[in-house]
């Protein structure tokens, strides 16, 4: 898994449809803004899903750790996608 820096990097480029080592060279700033922009609404959009609890896990049968476990990952992919965020505001 990519670190935030390297994630939002990838965003980045996905919209602007070019590499980052040339933004520096583009000079169509509108592209990079809109390229931001639709990157920052999308990682807004995935931290606004906050993901619930899976409904079909009986947690008596799967042991009370794996409730555990699964708060853990949820909080650590919201950790992953605000550092995602702020990365793309520091473009």
């Amino acid at each position: 898994m990519s670190n935030p820096k390297e994630k939002a990097n990838e965003l980045m480029s996905k919209f602007v449809g070019i590499s980052l080592s040339q933004v520096n060279e583009l000079v169509d700033g509108i592209r990079i803004r809109l390229a931001k922009d639709s990157a920052l609404i999308l990682v807004n959009e995935i931290i606004a899903t906050h993901p619930r609890y899976p409904s079909d896990v009986d947690w008596d049968d799967v042991g009370a750790t794996h409730q555990y476990f699964y708060e853990a990952q949820r909080e650590e992919a919201d950790a992953f996608w605000l550092s995602v965020k702020s990365e793309l505001q520091s473009f």
